[in-house]
């Protein structure tokens, strides 16, 4: 009932439906309207010029709450809609990887398109359909690409890993920053603290500064890494703080105020100076449109579908999944490739420094 609550207010029949799924509200709501806002952009574009194989293209945004429930019982609803007349052609998200075996699973027996245009885990990774597209990669990504930084930045200091042993898919990209420190070598510097294993926060930060540490990568639910990394901070100034900005963002600057100054955030590239992302940035820009955060891979995802609607010059899943193997597809991070819907190449993760409020990109 909940996810019917969702969609009954925008729900307005066209020719082509396609669905968008993310947060409209609550902690992670600045996340679901940058991806909204990314889709929203790329539909109108569409539209504006008659629409896509002579169809109008009518968008659905549904808010799912970041919540397990409401997740499966909206792609429940959208696949007995099966009518031409309301039957969904694409669905991109969701943004939080809520029952993810289960949705997938309940969009492909229904035969709806579905595109993840955030990072999955490798284990997300392996529930496999043959019209579902894990647009850019992998969260594990993240743990290389920190440890890249560590390496130029800070070597060999000793860096306190703090994650959350009851989110599993927190605990793989631990597990993968382990992995990580352990082929270079670096082992002996990286200690790791389990949030579930402590009373309170005060105790685990006073362990984490009586351990001579003076890094911490931060990674579970926002009030506790914002809390930890106040208590750091708080302690000493210039304690360096990492964190995942879709974990942290908006409670870590509200609970942290002026002590987030200087923290580095994991995200995905914000694609402004990549040479392959000038064309989109061009294109946006001339209908009015400055790409921030994830509304560039919203956009993409669309245009990836556009692509694949072109190739195979249908709707249908099967040709749409059929065109998906037909080769490279020119993405705004430059040509990409799947392998039954999994990229050939993980897009990088970009690291970002909060100064004065902006967010700067350090690598």
């Amino acid at each position: 009932m909940a996810a019917a609550a969702c969609l009954a207010p925008e729900m307005v029949f066209a020719d082509v439906n396609i669905a968008v799924i993310a947060p409209k509200a609550g902690e992670y709501k600045k996340f679901g309207d940058e991806l909204i806002s990314g889709v929203e952009t790329a539909v109108n574009e569409i539209n504006d010029r008659g629409g896509l194989a002579g169809e109008k293209i009518n968008l659905i945004t549904v808010d799912d709450q970041c919540d397990d429930r409401i997740a499966v019982s909206t792609a429940q609803m959208m696949a007995v809609s099966s009518s031409r007349r309301d039957k969904m052609s694409l669905v991109i998200g969701p943004f939080c990887p809520n029952a993810f075996g289960e949705v997938s699973d309940i969009y492909a027996k229904a035969e709806i398109f579905q595109i993840i245009p955030t990072t999955v885990s490798r284990r997300e990774a392996q529930h496999r359909h043959k019209g579902l597209v894990k647009m850019v990669g992998y969260k594990e990504r993240q743990a290389h690409d920190f440890f890249a930084y560590y390496q130029k930045t800070f070597p060999n200091h000793k860096v306190a890993l703090v994650y959350d042993g009851d989110m599993r898919p927190v605990v793989e990209v631990a597990a993968a920053l382990q992995e990580e420190f352990r082929k270079n070598d670096q082992a002996y510097n990286l200690k790791t603290f389990n949030f579930r294993n402590y009373n309170n926060i005060a105790s685990l930060s006073a362990e984490i500064l009586n351990s001579e540490i003076k890094i911490a990568y931060i990674m579970g639910q926002p009030e506790e890494i914002s809390q930890l990394a106040r208590s750091l901070k708080r302690e000493h100034k210039y304690f360096v703080v990492f964190t995942n900005r879709y974990q942290s963002d908006e409670t870590y600057n509200r609970i942290l105020g002026d002590l987030a100054e200087g923290s580095y955030f994991m995200a995905l590239p914000s694609l402004k100076d990549n040479p392959a992302f000038t064309e989109t940035l061009v294109r946006l820009r001339l209908l009015g449109v400055e790409p921030e955060g994830l509304s560039v891979y919203g956009y993409s995802a669309v245009r990836l579908w556009e692509e694949l609607v072109e190739q195979s010059e249908s709707f249908n899943y099967e040709k749409l999944a059929e065109a998906l193997k037909s080769g490279k597809f020119p993405a705004a991070w430059g040509d990409a490739a799947y392998n039954d819907g999994n990229p050939e190449d993980s897009l990088p993760y970009g690291i970002y420094r909060l100064y004065g409020g902006e967010y700067t990109q350090v690598y």
